[in-house]
Formats: structure tokens, C-alpha cells, sequence
């Protein structure tokens, strides 16, 4: 604990210091330790529980002094009174009678090799290998050659021993693996057989170790020879397959495979005598946790590109943990306003002199350090000091280790200080915070390992003694520093408290009422503190960001560029709501260049295959798995299975016994792993993390989950059948990770195919592309060319659903469809391939094209007598007719489709296309007979086409009908009307990305919203239109434009009117779009007489174009429009009897009643006319 008293010093945050040599004097039997009575627990006990997944009980055996010695002796009645559960004991039991088995043999070895308290490889014969993130360190004495050339082999035996014996004890304390002793070396595993959070961080404190061993050698041992000993030690970090017993007899031995042990071992060559030498990917995993020198580029030996490597100077000062690993990467405070608020108020009532605890609970990442800076952040300008305690998960049986470092801060105690300064500091600090209590200031010199002198002798009393007087002189100084100022108390990680700091925060919490203090604690939920009963005491919970919350940090992570929807919510899946996940999953991916960066937004360089556990992941995540013990199969299992997993199923897909399953379940259950939902027997079991499931299923070589996979598929295919049917998708997934591929494609297909039907259609576009990208595994040949025709010719329709008719994704897949298809042109697959064809081009264009590709379809279809496909011909042929202007041979064709359709018989024909064909004929023919002036038959077609579509429940073809609806109100001057179905248009195409139908819909809603005098109509028009630009849909733009072109005429923008004109124009130049040129030159015309009288001449000349057009056309009603242009121009230059020859003749033609806006104007221009005569 830091006393921060001395008031002409600026208030300062405390840090840790973890570079001092009393740091690692600490890590073993230092005096503060004895002086308070606490002895340390037995290293090696820790690790064996550990390794039987039972290190719930090391506190018991800590408790009451179990050593290991003692196990030998432990009975059933000895393992009851520990409290430990009866399917415990007889593991216990058998473990301890292994242990005994082989007591002789360890006994035998103990002479030529070390004994160690490192962890050890569980012995359930768990022995098959894993995948793992493994961080690996090579350690070699130097110059132990000379020392043989020199001294008698026992001699020399001795020194090794001594050294070996010094690499085992600094590497169990920081739960390395001791795989193989290397004659004068070692090669140690950080992070198998167990993992541990920051596992390249022991790796490094343990090399650290190592070397400060090492180097006191010499003054322990007089002999002249031995101070030439020195050590060399390289650290790496990468993806191993490890655990496999490979040799004979006692030649046996686990293997490692993979790059990362090749580079440890060169790296370990490159290192000088006593230093240490690690990999960048070491480096990025320990934050600044160490000191290291610049970075240096050298050739390696078996390594084709330079390698970047770090020499570890020492450890650094850090206020926490968090400040090591996350601080320099903060993304901003999130959310979190109501437990900010509490704190906030109970910092309040502390400083009102009612001193408050707040016991903060969260599992790791979770946000509860970000959320303690952020309250420091609110006091930064409060008359306020802070303490700040950082528990050590190397140290939770050092005593007061915290406070001790505190101390070492606030002093200033730095390695390179001797004696007698360490005192002068300590003196100097002592009088600045005004302790005179020598008494206290001698605990405090015993606390810091200073030694005693003549002035300052040491304590004489009992070590209880020692113990409280030291504890009640902590509590007293806290006192004094809250009497001058209001402090903010932080004890972080409190799940590796020490039990006499544990004892500390007792006296603390038991009088902090009474100081001004409020005095916070972050745990783990593993931990369960003993103070929550106290009324001054608040437990708080920290709970998962909600989605919203979440997709603002991400935003935040990423400067507040746009990711691609698909990452975005790939990232979301997987963190789950937890900070730290999300920050390091988005830190990932841009890292590794996987984004290109835009001006506004983010976008895929490549297809998102996966998203990896990001390294600074694995062994926090791994730590909680390896705990496991034996049920860690089971977790493996379930992972493979899903997310989501039944009882029924991992019974079936395992091997495990219905007890033996059922207690690995209550143990995953228990660990906060999986959740259950039900009774056992019918239960579903959910991980609790999405990165949890997939740090189980990385442990599994690619062997092992070829097998699993095929057995799950298999068991689902023949035990639960009716979930096949209902997720088929489930067993394309087993299918395929087993390599299974042909299985895999057919249910990928199947899983699309249930997608099209409910329209789906992102889902079954990826399950199509799935299927389509595993076909590259099978031979080739015509069975693979057939099933390759097949998932085309099925992906059409929710491609262009998707992606619109004119992509170029639409004419990849029909054309390569079309190409295979070639070896049966007679199948119905030659077909569905040329139409996938033509509707490209008739939305893309040229007309052209897709007219001679509609006769080719009809032309098929007569051939082969096809009656169905019949339809779809003559609907395609109509089509294409009707928008290059020859609209009564559209009419012609489509009322054959339309003649020919039986609704009853044909709505199945949905399936392959984007719409219905029978719907769209006749929505088709509305347009058709609108433009030849046959106006009874317009509402009556759509009203037919519109309760067809709703009938038929196809989202697609109720847009198309919708929006198409919307163009024929929209000529008809109907604005209520086409706002309706522009509406529905809009929100149907939103709710299922129809990219071309919300275009349409869009621009013919700004055009009725322009009509009604709204500011944004236009807006909206121009964009729906670059909508349509962007899909590269060309079709209707003719008459989009002659929409805007109009409302610039209505608004005196003649400019941009002319301008809108001429893009039209150029259009059905090139597209051959004609069915609306008649109405551009008219429009022309009419902005030509707007602009200037000068034009009169040219404005007739485009009337009498527009009239000679719709003529030829047979288009009465853009005729009547022309024509009443054409009438009102010869009226103002004194021709009425000529323009009301004109315009009568035209209204004549015109069959249909009801209020028809242009039969209306026509009528009124006609009775001006006959007046003016």
C-alpha cells in the first residue's frame, strides 16, 4: 500500500515496481514472509491438483499444511474432513496410490535429473495430441564445455545439477512444463499441459529468474572456475501440435511440432551470457511488462525472411495490469452509466466521512479496470488521492506482496541501492508522511527486506506478534492519508490475494466507515469474498454490453469508419458483449491487413473465411478449459457439435459413460462454461462464450476432428432424422469439416433450397456459395459438371434477389450455367441458363441482346413442347417487346402467358426465377395497355396481379409487383396511390435487400412526393435512380429521367430539365430502350418553349417527332400527350382548326372511361379550342 501524505508533492497515482532483486527473493522464503507468519504452499501440491482438474481444493490443502510428502499418508476420512466430495476422494485416492507406485523410480531418477516442481502431464492417458498456442523457451548454461575440460566429472555433474535444479524451481513457480532436460539445457512449455492467463509472461519472469539464479552463483560457491557460469535463454510464441507420446520405454517423450520450438532454440543461440532474446509475437503478447532494447532484424538459420527479435532488459513499473496490457489501446468509455453513477455516489458518501466498499465482480475483459480509470478520470479535479493495490497471480502465497510493492514505489527503491540507502529513502519517506513511530518504521524496514544495523536493529518478537503490529501499522497509515484528503482505495484482482492481505482488507473494511475512504475491489466471479454481509459494503456486478453498446465500441475501435456488415456482426457473434473481446477481435483484424481502408468506411480485401482467436486470447481462454481435467473431452465434443448442444446428441457422439458424461456436464455447468436448459436427459447445454467453443475445438488436431465430425454426422443422420430435414445445414457443416465433400454439397443444397423458399435468400446465396466452393475437391468429370449446373441454376433466383438482375455476379453465374448446359440443349437446365442470360441484358442491356436471346427461349420452348417453360418465354418475349417500343407484339405475347398460366398448377414455377410468371405477364401487360391507350383493362390487370401476388406469398414477387404497380400509377398522375405502393414496396425490398425493386420504389416515391410540393421528393428521386446506377440497372432509367426532366420543367429548371432529357436520350440510344422516346421529345419540346420563344421551331419539330413515334408505336396515350402539346403551341400561333384536328383525332382512339388526368387535360384543351373557333 502507497502512503501518499506529503502535501508540497503533486498528488500521484502508486504503481507497482516489479524490477527489483527483492521482487524474486520474495517469489521464495523472503523475511517479511516468516514475520508474518505464513508459510508458503507447496508448489508442487498446486500443480498435481491442478493437473487432476481438482484445484478447488488447494486452498484446503493449503489450510492445513498438506504437503507432499504427506499425501502418501491421506485416507478417505482425512479427504471427508477437507471437504472433499466422494467422486473426488477416489480420484484423489488413485491418483495418491500412482503417485506411490512410482515413488521408486522418481527416487531412482532424482540423482541425474533435478527434481522439479513443475506441472506435469495429466496421467488419464489423455496422450493424443493438441493443437496449441504454446510460448517455448530454450535455456543452455554457457561454457559448461570448459568447466568439463577442466574439473572431475562429479564436479561437474554437481554444477549442472545445481544448475538444473535452479531452471525447475524458477519454472514451477511460473507453471512452466519442464518437457526435456538437454544434458546442460532445458526446453520448457508455457501454456501446455495447462495453460495460464499470460503465459508469455511467465515465460519471461521465469527466464528473468533464471538468470538472477545464475548470477549469484559465484558468491555462493568459492571456486574460481564456476564464475564463468552464465546462462543464455530464447523465448517464442506460435501454434504447436504438442502432447503426443512418441519412443520407447523410457526413451518416451511428448513431442512439439511446428516452427515455434525451431525459433526459441535459435534464438536462444543468439543470445549474449545471462540475456534473454524473444520473438516479436512474445513481444506483443506481454504489453510493457518488461523493459526490452530496440528491436533488431537478423537472418536465422531455416527461416527464409529476417526475423524481428527483443532483448529483455528487465521487468517495468506499472500501476496495474491493466495499465500494462490495455491503456495504451483504451477505445473509450462505453455505456456502463449506472454502475458509474454508483460509484460516483458511493465516492460521494466516502468523502462525506462515511467511507463506503464497493466489491466489483466481472469475469476477465469485462470492463472492470476501464471502468475504475474512469471514475479516476472524474476526480482527476477533486481534492482526492489514490491507492492502488495490484494483486500478482505469481505471488498468492506471498505474503502482503501488494502492499510491499506499493511501499517499494512510494519510497523509491530502486535494484542498484544498497543497504544503507534503502534505509535513507525509507527515512525520508517516513518523515514526509509524518510517521515518527520508529517502531512502525522498523515493521514497515522488515516489510521491505531492509537489513537491520546498529541504529536500526531489528524487531525482537513472536511472529504473531510481528504480524499484527504490522497489519495495525498499515490500517493506522491509511487513517492518517484519509484524514488529509479523500482517498480512493483500488485493490485489483483481488482473486490472487495473499491471506495476509486478505487479512489487511478485513481490518480495513471492518474500520473503514470511519475514514474517508472508499475502498474498491475487482474480482473474478471464482472468487468469493468474505466481507459482502457488511451493510457499508455494495457488491456490483458487471454484466455484458448490450448489442447497441457493443457495436459503439467497435465503432470506436475503429475511428469511426463503417466495417462490412458481415464483420461487423461476425465480430458481435463472437465477443458476446465482453470489451475486451471486441477490442482485441477488431485489433486483429486490422493488424493483419485483412480491411482496406477507405475515407468513410472499411472494406473486405479478400472473403472473410474466419475469425481467429487473437493470440492475446489463447491462454486466458485456454487457462479456463485446461481446468477442466477429464471432462475437457466433453467440452472438446460439444464444440465440435456447436455452440448449442443436446445431452442426446453429445451422448451419441461420445464415448464417455452416462455417469461419466453427467458429471463432466455438473463440472462444465459449475465452471461457468456451458448453461443448461432442462432436465439432463432432454436437455440443451449453450457455451457461454462463442470464443470459448472455439478454444475448445482448437485444441483438436485436424485428425481428431475429422473423426468427431464424421461420427456427429453420421449419428444425426440416423437418430435424428427430423432435425436433418429442419437444419440441414447442421450436417452439410459435419459433412464438410469431416471431408466428406460430396454429402457436404448435397446438404449445403438442400439448406439452400429450404432458404429460397422462405426467402431467405442471404442465407441460401451462402449456403449456394458453400456447396459451389466445395465442388473444387471433387474430381472432375460430367457428375461434377451436373452438380455445378444445378446449384447455378437454383442460385439465380436469391442472387438476383440480392444483387439485383444486372450484376456481374448474375452474369458469371447464368453464363457459366449456359456453358455447361451446352452439353444437353434439349434439358430444361438449357433454359433456365439462357433466361438467367436475357434477363441480364434486359435490365442491363442492350435490348438488342436480350431480344434475340427471348426468341431463342421461345423458339426452345415451341421446339420442345415444353407448356410451362411456355409461359416464361412468351412472358420474357412480351417483356422485352414492351421496352424497346413494339407494344403490340408485347401484347400479343403476354396475354399468351397470361392465357396459358393457371395459377393452381403454376405457382411452383416461382421457385427458379426471381417472380412469378404469370404475375408479372400481366403486370407487364397493364404498362402495355395503358401506353396503346386500352384503359379499362390498366386497374384491373394490376388489381389482378396484385391479389395474385399477396396469394402467393413470395416477397420478391410481391416487390416487383409492387414497384412495377407504383410505374403504372405514376403515369396514371395517381399520387395517394403510388405513395401507397411505394410504401409497401420500400419496406418489403428493405426488409429483404431487393436491391432493383427499392430503387424503383424509391424513385417513383420522390416523384409523388415532388407532386405534393415536399422539399425531398426530388431528393428521393435522384436517389433511387443512383440506386439503380449502382446495380447497374439501365431498364426504366428512360423513364425515371422524363420524371425529373418534368418536375425541372414545373420548376423553371431548364437546364437541368434539357439535361435530364439528353441522358435519356443517349440511353435509348445505346440500351435501345424506346418505349418512353415519344415522351422525351415531347418534354423536350416543352422545356425548348420555357426557355426562350427563339425555340418555337425546335419545339415543334420534338412534337412532331413525339407524334410520328407514337404512331408508329401504335402509343395512343403518349400520342394524346403529344398531341395536346402540339395543339396548345398551334393555338398560341393562331392555328386552333389545325391543333384541334390533330388533338380530336388522337382522343377518338382513346378507349376507357374514368377521371384519366391526360384524357381530362386533352378534353379541357379540346373545349378551349372549339371556343377559340
Amino acid at each position: 500500500m502507497v502512503i501518499l501524505g506529503h502535501q508540497s508533492l503533486p498528488v500521484r497515482l502508486i504503481t507497482i515496481v516489479e524490477n527489483l532483486p527483492q521482487d524474486r527473493a520474495m517469489e521464495a522464503d523472503f523475511p517479511s514472509a516468516l514475520v508474518c507468519g505464513i508459510m508458503p504452499m507447496n508448489d508442487r501440491i498446486s500443480a498435481w491438483l491442478e493437473s487432476l482438474g481438482l484445484d478447488c481444493y488447494q486452498d484446503a490443502f493449503r489450510q492445513n499444511a498438506i504437503t507432499w510428502d504427506v499425501l502418501p499418508e491421506l485416507t478417505d476420512e482425512d479427504l471427508t474432513s477437507l471437504g472433499v466430495l466422494l467422486g473426488h476422494r477416489k480420484k484423489l485416492l488413485r491418483a495418491i496410490a500412482e503417485l506411490s507406485q512410482r515413488s521408486g523410480l522418481e527416487h531412482a531418477q532424482s540423482a541425474a535429473i533435478p527434481a522439479s516442481s513443475v506441472l506435469t502431464p495429466p496421467t488419464s492417458g489423455r496422450d493424443h495430441a493438441e493443437r496449441r498456442q504454446l510460448t517455448v523457451m530454450f535455456c543452455d548454461l554457457v561454457g559448461s564445455t570448459a568447466l568439463a575440460r577442466r574439473l572431475d566429472p562429479e564436479d561437474v555433474q554437481e554444477i549442472i545439477r545445481r544448475f538444473l535444479d535452479a531452471c525447475s524451481q524458477a519454472v514451477g513457480r511460473f507453471n512452466g512444463y519442464v518437457a526435456k532436460y538437454m544434458g546442460d539445457g532445458l526446453l520448457v512449455y508455457f501454456g501446455y499441459p495447462h495453460a495460464h492467463e499470460h503465459d508469455a509472461e511467465r515465460a519471461i519472469h521465469a527466464g528473468l529468474a533464471i538468470r538472477d539464479l545464475v548470477r549469484t552463483f559465484p558468491r555462493e560457491h568459492s571456486s574460481s572456475q564456476e564464475s564463468e557460469i552464465a546462462v543464455r535463454v530464447g523465448i517464442a510464441t506460435g501454434k504447436v501440435i504438442v502432447g503426443e507420446l512418441i519412443g520407447q520405454e523410457t526413451a518416451k517423450e511428448r513431442s512439439v511440432f511446428g516452427e515455434t520450438p525451431n525459433l526459441a532454440s535459435r534464438l536462444q543461440s543468439l543470445a549474449a551470457p545471462n540475456q534473454l532474446v524473444v520473438d516479436s509475437a512474445t513481444k506483443r503478447l506481454v504489453g510493457n511488462e518488461f523493459e526490452f532494447a530496440d528491436a533488431e532484424s537478423v537472418s536465422l538459420k531455416g527461416f527464409d525472411t529476417p526475423i524481428e527479435v527483443w532483448r529483455v532488459l528487465g521487468t517495468k513499473a506499472s500501476v496495474s495490469r491493466f495499465d500494462s496490457y490495455r491503456s495504451g489501446r483504451l477505445a473509450g468509455f462505453i455505456g456502463r452509466e449506472h454502475e458509474s453513477a454508483l460509484l460516483l455516489g458511493r465516492w460521494r458518501e466516502a468523502g462525506g466521512g462515511e467511507g463506503q466498499v464497493v466489491l466489483l465482480c466481472g469475469e476477465a475483459g469485462i470492463g472492470k479496470s476501464c471502468l475504475i480509470v474512469h471514475l479516476r478520470d472524474q476526480l482527476v479535479r477533486e481534492d482526492s488521492q489514490t491507492v492502488q493495490l495490484q494483486c500478482s497471480p505469481y505471488h498468492t502465497n506471498t505474503a502482503l506482496y501488494p502492499v510491499i510493492h506499493c511501499l517499494q514505489q512510494a519510497v523509491a527503491l530502486t535494484s542498484e541501492d544498497d543497504a544503507r540507502t534503502q534505509r535513507e529513502k525509507l527515512d525520508t519517506f517516513a518523515n514526509s508522511i509524518g510517521l515518527d513511530n520508529q517502531t512502525a518504521v522498523s515493521l514497515l524496514a522488515e516489510l521491505l527486506s531492509i537489513p537491520g544495523d546498529a541504529q536500526h536493529p531489528l524487531l525482537t518478537m513472536s511472529s504473531d506478534k510481528r504480524k499484527d503490529m504490522t497489519l495495525e501499522a498499515l490500517v493506522q497509515q491509511l487513517q492518517r492519508l484519509a484524514d488529509r484528503c479523500p482517498t480512493l482505495f483500488i485493490v485489483e484482482d483481488a482473486h490472487w490475494l495473499d491471506p495476509t492481505t486478505m487479512d489487511l482488507l478485513t481490518r480495513i473494511i471492518d474500520r473503514v466507515q470511519r475514514m474517508r475512504v472508499l475502498l474498491l475491489i475487482t474480482f473474478r466471479p471464482d472468487f468469493k469474498p468474505a466481507w459482502s454481509e457488511y451493510g457499508h459494503v455494495t457488491f456490483l456486478t458487471l454484466n455484458r454490453l448490450p448489442r447497441r453498446q457493443s457495436a459503439e465500441l467497435l465503432a470506436s475501435m475503429t475511428g469511426g469508419r463503417a466495417l462490412p456488415p458481415e464483420v461487423q456482426q461476425t465480430i458481435l457473434a463472437k465477443a458476446d458483449g465482453v470489451p475486451l473481446y471486441i477490442e482485441a477481435l477488431t485489433e486483429n483484424l486490422l493488424e493483419r491487413g485483412s480491411l482496406v481502408e477507405g475515407p468513410d468506411s472499411f472494406a473486405l480485401g479478400a472473403p472473410l473465411k474466419e475469425l481467429n482467436i487473437p493470440d492475446s486470447l489463447q491462454a486466458l481462454l485456454m487457462e479456463r478449459i485446461d481446468r477442466l481435467g477429464p471432462a475437457k473431452e466433453i467440452i472438446q465434443i460439444g464444440s465440435a457439435i456447436g455452440r448449442e448442444f443436446s445431452y442426446e446428441l453429445l451422448q451419441e457422439a461420445g464415448d464417455a459413460t452416462e455417469s461419466e458424461l453427467k458429471n463432466a456436464l455438473h463440472l462444465l455447468i459449475a465452471s461457468g462454461l456451458i448453461f443448461q436448459e432442462g432436465e439432463i436427459s432432454n436437455a440443451k447445454f449453450f457455451f457461454k462464450h462463442a470464443l470459448i467453443q472455439d478454444a475448445a475445438y482448437n485444441t483438436l488436431p485436424k485428425k481428431s476432428r475429422r473423426v468427431l465430425h464424421t461420427r456427429i454426422a453420421k449419428t444425426l443422420e440416423s437418430k435424428f432424422v427430423d432435425r436433418v430435414k429442419t437444419e440441414p445445414e447442421l450436417l452439410a457443416h459435419h459433412f464438410e469439416q469431416a471431408g466428406l465433400v460430396e454429402r457436404a454439397v448435397a446438404y449445403w443444397h438442400l439448406a439452400a433450397q429450404r432458404d429460397v423458399a422462405r426467402s431467405a435468400n442471404i442465407e441460401a446465396l451462402s449456403h449456394f456459395d458453400r456447396a459451389l466452393y466445395m465442388l473444387k475437391d471433387l474430381p472432375g468429370g460430367a457428375e461434377r459438371d451436373h452438380l455445378e449446373l444445378d446449384l447455378l441454376i437454383a442460385r439465380g433466383a436469391p442472387l438476383q434477389s440480392l444483387k439485383g438482375y444486372a450484376s456481374d455476379d448474375i452474369e458469371h453465374n447464368y453464363s457459366r450455367a449456359r456453358t455447361l448446359s451446352q452439353e444437353n440443349p434439349s434439358s430444361e437446365q438449357y433454359f433456365l441458363s439462357l433466361w438467367g442470360v436475357w434477363v441480364f441484358h434486359l435490365v442491363r442491356g442492350p435490348l438488342a441482346k436480350a431480344c434475340d436471346l427471348a426468341a431463342g427461349l421461345l423458339s426452345w420452348a415451341t421446339h420442345q413442347g415444353n407448356p410451362d417453360l411456355l409461359i416464361r418465354a412468351h412472358e420474357s418475349v412480351g417483356s422485352t417487346y414492351l421496352f424497346l417500343g413494339r407494344f403490340q407484339e408485347a401484347k400479343t405475347h403476354l396475354l399468351s402467358a397470361k392465357s396459358l398460366y393457371d395459377p393452381e398448377r403454376h405457382h411452383a414455377q416461382v421457385l427458379p426465377y426471381t417472380q412469378d410468371p404469370g404475375i408479372t405477364a400481366r403486370i407487364m401487360l397493364a404498362r402495355v395497355f395503358w401506353l396503346l391507350g386500352e384503359l379499362d383493362q390498366v386497374e384491373v390487370l394490376v388489381a389482378e396481379a396484385m391479389a395474385m401476388a399477396r396469394e402467393l406469398e413470395h416477397p420478391f414477387t410481391m416487390a416487383f409487383t409492387l414497384a412495377t404497380a407504383s410505374w403504372i400509377y405514376s403515369t396514371l398522375r395517381n399520387v395517394q396511390r403510388t405513395l401507397l405502393l411505394t410504401e409497401e414496396a420500400i419496406e418489403l425490398s428493405t426488409k429483404y435487400s431487393f436491391e432493383v425493386p427499392l430503387a424503383w420504389a424509391t424513385s417513383f416515391q420522390g416523384w409523388a412526393l415532388a407532386e405534393q410540393g415536399r422539399e425531398n421528393g426530388i431528393e428521393r428521386l435522384v436517389e433511387g435512380l443512383s440506386a439503380a446506377q449502382r446495380a447497374k440497372a439501365s431498364l426504366n432509367h428512360t423513364y425515371t429521367l422524363a420524371l425529373l426532366a418534368e418536375n425541372h420543367l414545373r420548376n423553371r429548371q431548364l437546364t437541368d430539365g434539357l439535361l435530364a432529357i439528353q441522358q435519356a436520350q443517349d440511353l435509348a440510344a445505346t440500351q435501345g430502350e424506346l418505349c418512353w422516346q415519344a415522351e422525351l421529345f415531347r418534354l423536350k419540346g416543352e422545356l425548348l418553349l420555357a426557355q426562350s420563344d427563339q425555340s418555337i421551331g425546335a419545339a415543334e419539330q420534338c412534337f412532331s417527332e413525339a407524334l410520328t413515334i407514337a404512331q408508329n408505336q401504335h402509343a395512343k396515350m403518349l400520342e394524346l400527350r403529344a398531341a395536346v402539346s402540339m395543339a396548345k403551341l398551334l393555338r398560341k400561333q393562331g392555328k386552333s382548326d389545325t391543333a384541334r384536328g390533330i388533338l380530336a383525332s388522337v382522343h377518338c382512339k382513346i378507349s376507357g372511361q374514368g377521371p384519366n388526368p391526360d384524357l381530362i387535360e386533352a378534353q379541357h384543351v379540346l373545349e378551349q379550342l372549339n371556343v377559340a373557333s
